[in-house]
């Protein structure tokens, strides 16, 4: 495989009170880390053919082991916030099956 492709695991910018009292929620931005991985096309077809999973699936990345990749996490990959919705912890690597974040 190859760790070609630049993607940004995403958190939340904490929320702030200004001068005028007004309360500012966090934004959702880049700011937990930057992973180089590798991004395949996929689709709920292939995923359930192959895992029996049956969510929505845009692309299958694989990454090296990282404890910031969860069920849940955000991701920014071209541009465009993505959702992971399974991780698959392989002995060395893991796969990740991630969705549209509409």
């Amino acid at each position: 495989m190859f760790y070609d492709k630049p993607i940004e695991i995403l958190g939340k910018t904490e929320g702030y009170l200004d001068d005028a009292g007004i309360w500012h929620p966090g934004q959702e931005e880049g700011i937990k880390k930057r992973l180089m991985v590798d991004v395949q096309p996929y689709s709920k077809e292939l995923a359930y053919r192959d895992y029996g999973f049956t969510e929505e699936v845009t692309y299958r990345i694989f990454s090296d082991v990282d404890n910031l990749i969860q069920v849940g996490t955000k991701i920014s990959y071209r541009g465009k916030r993505f959702i992971i919705n399974k991780v698959i912890d392989w002995d060395d690597h893991l796969e990740w099956m991630v969705k549209d974040n509409v």
